[in-house]
Formats: C-alpha cells, structure tokens, sequence
C-alpha cells in the first residue's frame, strides 16, 4: 500500500461549524470563576504498584458569564485527576495549580493577580474557539482545560434551555455501557466479578486488565464460560513491544475472538504499537497513546500503512486530550477513516461521567464506553448518575448536563 495515495482529513479544518456543533448565540462576557475542590471517599480503595488510595480530589470550575441583554448564567465542569501522576503527569495538585494560570488567562489577570474576578474592560468571548483561545497558550494540562471548557459547555446550553449533547451534534437518546473488572488475586476472583457484570448487571460489554503472566488463563476462562461475551483487555502499557516473549504472548491473544488490545505498549508511543503488532488479528485500542487530534492523525496515517484502519481502536477521553472539542474533532477523524472509538473513564464524580455520555451520544462512538460500575465510586457523589438499564445508559435530556442541583457540601472553596 502507498501511503501518500491514502486520504485522512487534516484536523484543522474540522471547525465547531463543520463538526456540526452549534456555538453562535452572541458574545458571553466572562464574569467570575471560582473553583470548588472536595476529596471523594472510594467506597473501595485502589492499589498501584507504589500505593494504596481510598478517595480522589475532584476540582469543580464554576464560570459565571452575563450576555449582552444583562443575563447571567453559571456553568460548571469538572477536572477529574487521579491521586498521584502513574497514569499521566496530571494528578489533583498539579491540576489546582493550572486551574490558577487558567483562571488568569481567561480573566485577564495575571496569575499573581488573579482572584476569580474579570478585569475590567475585559472582551467577551464570542464561541468556543474565542474561548480556548485565550489559554491556548498554556502547554499540557489536559485535565484542568477540560474542566474549564466544560463550564463554558454547560453554561451555553443553559443560555439556549437545552442539554449539552444537542449543543455537541449527538444524536442517541441512550448508549451503550461497558464496564471494566480490575486485577484479582486469582482468576476465580476475576471470574466472579465477571459473573456479576453479565448475569446481574447485562452488561454491554467487560474489559478485564491483563499484564504478562496474569493474562492468557483470565481471558480462557472467561471466553470458556461466556462464549459469545463482548470482551476486551487492557494492559496500561504493560508490555514490552520490544521483548518477543511479550509478543508471543499477546499473539496467543488472537485466539479468543476479542473486541481488542487496548495499549498493550507504552504509553507515549504510537509507532511501535502500529508496526510490532501489525501481525495480530485482534484490533489495538490506544488510549494514554493519544493526546490531541494529530496523535489521532498520525497513529490513522501508520495503521493505513502498515495495517489495517479496522483494526485500529481509539479510546477518546475527553480529560486527557484536554476538552470536548478535541474530543469530538477525534471522534470524527476517527469515523472517517473506519477507526471505532469509544469513551473511557477517569472515576469522575456523576458529573464527569454524565459529560462522557453526552459526548458518547456523538454518532462517531461507535462502541461501548466504560460508564457503569459493580458498585458506585465514592461514599457520596455530587449527583445522581445517568438511569442504566440492560447495558445501556439514558442520555440526560435536562438543561446543561441535566443533572440538576449538585450536591457540593462537602467541598472546599478555593479562589
């Protein structure tokens, strides 16, 4: 195949208008922001190869906007960090940090100055691009610009009185739900948990972690017992592209007919992942692999060239490629060029995850996300998650995020 007869769209010119998102209704004048931050207790604790967590620190950007008649409306979004930087270099004080030289960007100020309020004088933004232009400047930070720019989302779809999704071009009025079974001390464990998600729950689909040696007898248990089960696995960069008894390894995988391999190797890497595993059958999802639409692109051009466009997978997370807009833009260079996608998670509060399936609604997400768990994340959370029922979940058709009141009363105001 020649690559330079292959077609993939150029990300720059997929514009709000040309994504088919609607974003003209005036000049807002940004007001105020303040962000609120409260620690989540996990109902149950995770484990990392250096530590133990039992809640995560959810930072929740408020932006107050008036518009031209006088009108004010407040929106607001959520950053949704893990505890310490081993899933990226993100992690909640990292993002607190940001969240101050994004809140003196889009006010005007300087960073030191910076107390929440508009300078004077300040001009409104004018769309979505006006918006993300005024912090464009600040480099990485996905997870903090996500949190603001889903503010500004919520605050637009209030000002028109419809849900964010219609805002986004979506167009499902529920999606499909997957949910992911961690490492377990022995396969009966692994095995257990799975029983719940398909005979309790019906589940869409499981993905279950993997990593060398703890693999091939998981994943042939389960297909032995649920011959016909949508399942995947995800290493989270476990293994070595470079090391043939790993490839040996994830080639056996082939055999148990899997949706995919998501990001088997590093976790900054896309060429590897394209050529090494060109030889396998089962498609490679990439997810840590991809912070921006032109990792998108890039990884699209390798797979036309050394695979197959069908057999590659992206999972789009909106925190980490840094907002909705990429997110989209993602989804829809994906869909061009055959590549499925699908929406993971970041244990985000009922707000993120209710911003997931409103971006999930996109007709591009073309398979299930990770959007249900067995049990709820935290002790108490901000709202009530979307309704799920027989593996799918009802996209909110309230106002905003269509959550409602949020419930922040445990959380602790920061300027």
């Amino acid at each position: 195949m020649n690559p330079q007869k292959e077609t993939i769209l150029d990300e720059r010119s997929l514009t709000p208008a040309c994504l088919g998102i609607l974003d003209d209704d005036g000049p807002l004048f940004l007001e105020k922001i303040r962000v609120f931050s409260r620690r989540m207790t996990l109902r149950i604790p995770f484990e990392t190869s250096f530590g133990r967590f039992d809640s995560l620190v959810r930072h929740f950007p408020a932006i107050t906007f008036r518009t031209e008649d006088g009108t004010t409306v407040t929106g607001i979004g959520e950053c949704s960090p893990l505890s310490a930087p081993w899933y990226d270099y993100e992690c909640h004080r990292s993002v607190e940090v940001a969240l101050g030289y994004l809140t003196a960007s889009l006010t005007g100020k300087s960073v030191d100055e910076a107390d929440g309020a508009a300078a004077p004088g300040l001009a409104p933004v004018t769309g979505v691009e006006s918006f993300l232009g005024r912090y464009r400047w600040i480099v990485g930070h996905a997870m903090a610009k996500a949190g603001v720019e889903g503010a500004y989302w919520d605050a637009r779809a209030r000002l028109r009185g419809v849900p964010v999704f219609r805002l986004w071009g979506g167009t499902k009025s529920d999606v499909e739900a997957g949910t992911s079974v961690g490492l377990e001390p022995t396969v009966e464990d692994v095995l257990r948990k799975v029983a719940v998600a398909v005979e309790e729950m019906h589940i869409a689909r499981v993905k279950v972690k993997v990593k060398p040696g703890r693999d091939l007898a998981i994943v042939e248990a389960i297909r032995k017992r649920y011959p016909s089960l949508r399942l995947q696995v995800d290493a989270n960069a476990a293994y070595d592209l470079l090391n043939p008894e790993h490839l040996a390894r994830l080639k056996e995988l082939d055999a148990f007919g899997l949706m995919m391999i998501e990001q088997p190797g590093r976790n900054d890497d896309i060429f590897d992942h394209a050529v090494r595993l060109a030889h396998l059958s089962t498609p490679i999802c990439l997810d840590e692999s991809i912070l921006h639409a032109v990792h998108a692109r890039q990884a699209i051009a390798l797979w036309k060239q050394y695979s197959a466009p069908s057999r590659l997978v992206i999972n789009v997370k909106p925190p980490r490629v840094g907002g909705y807009l990429e997110a989209i833009r993602i989804a829809v260079l994906c869909a061009a060029s055959g590549v499925s996608v699908w929406c993971g998670g970041m244990h985000e509060s009922a707000l993120g995850k209710t911003a997931n399936v409103h971006f999930s609604s996109r007709p591009e997400v073309n398979l299930p996300g990770d959007h249900v768990s067995q049990a709820p994340y935290f002790v108490k959370n901000v709202a009530e998650s979307p309704r799920y029922e027989e593996g799918r979940l009802t996209v909110p058709q309230g106002v905003g995020w269509g959550l409602g009141e949020l419930d922040l009363a445990e959380e602790t105001e920061t300027p």
